[in-house]
């Protein structure tokens, strides 16, 4: 089908930066936010930096889906925390054939469905203890996208450092429409590709993002510092094995030893900040249902012992909790 009209749900520093290109390629955009969030854009529009250049766009933006309509195709940015109130309203969004990207990180509510194995069809109680998002949300309708796009927001405005592509793929493997989906995409200047088996693409991101995002947001320390601190590595190492461990006893495709990347890249790195040290920095909560706690409960299920991701999650979960702006 051809896109015409796409809605960004939560338009953050990810799906802002996602509104102006998007825009810019000429697609009618529209944006589902937050009252504050929605209100800061009707009055300031949407500023990307990326690189030497400056685009500013300015979407139509409303707190209900009912103001917004139907679209050709809806892409959900949102943090992971926030999903299972906005369920139904990005329902609402849909038409009959409308597909709907899911660019988020961690592991998904429907990460089990159709599996295979003794955890075939489990419901992570994590991410989705009541069932509602299975009801809500159909699952024919869910493209996943593991996104690599390291953006923030300084001072109302967002800013793209570095990497700007997307994976996408099907709960069920079906590759039917994605090229088309991916179009879209390649057209907001995103390297876009389609996969057959997106749990893998998923489970290579979870292994950065379950090193990086928490012990960064801990330390209130950019990337470059974390790997190349010796003690700070040295547990980042630890918890990629322990995620490298429960992949591989899934039968995903883990790749190699993470501690020889980990080591090399280091001192490669610039001052990068993960979202989750953005979030430190603001004082929001911290994404950590589909990062951490899906994946401890996923390790439970294995009996598999996962101490430093544990330790790390209970700290991450403390810090998250007593840093929040009322």
């Amino acid at each position: 089908m051809a896109f015409k009209s796409v809605c960004i749900v939560g338009p953050g520093a990810i799906g802002g930066m996602l509104a102006v290109l998007l825009t810019r390629a000429g697609y009618r955009v529209s944006a589902l936010a937050r009252p504050a969030r929605a209100n800061a854009i009707q009055q300031r529009g949407l500023t990307l930096h990326t690189g030497d250049q400056s685009c500013f766009a300015r979407p139509i933006v409303a707190t209900e889906a009912s103001e917004l309509g139907q679209h050709d195709l809806v892409v959900v940015t949102l943090k992971g925390g926030a999903l299972r109130s906005l369920a139904s309203e990005i329902a609402a969004l849909c038409g009959p054939n409308t597909p709907v990207v899911f660019l988020m990180n961690g592991i998904p509510w429907w990460f089990f469905d159709g599996f295979g194995g003794a955890l075939d069809g489990t419901r992570l109680q994590s991410l989705d203890p009541d069932g509602a998002l299975a009801r809500v949300i159909p699952k024919n309708r869910i493209v996943w996208g593991v996104i690599n796009c390291v953006v923030g927001e300084v001072d109302g405005e967002i800013v793209h450092q570095s990497m700007q592509q997307i994976e996408l793929g099907r709960p069920d493997g079906r590759m039917d429409g994605l090229e088309e989906i991916a179009e879209v995409f390649r057209g907001g200047g995103y390297k876009t590709d389609a996969f057959p088996r997106i749990r893998n693409n998923i489970w290579v991101k979870l292994q950065a993002n379950v090193t990086m995002n928490p012990v960064s947001a801990l330390t209130m320390s950019t990337l470059d510092k974390v790997l190349t601190d010796p003690f700070a590595l040295e547990l980042v190492i630890a918890i990629a094995q322990e995620v490298r461990t429960v992949g591989a006893k899934l039968g995903l495709e883990v790749g190699g030893d993470p501690a020889e990347r980990l080591r090399a890249i280091g001192p490669k790195l610039n001052a990068s900040k993960t979202s989750m040290l953005y979030d430190a920095e603001r004082g929001r909560p911290f994404e950590l249902e589909s990062l951490m706690a899906a994946l401890i409960e996923i390790g439970e299920r294995l009996r598999l012992p996962m101490p430093q991701t544990r330790a790390v999650y209970g700290l991450a979960r403390l810090r998250s909790a007593a840093q929040q702006v009322p």
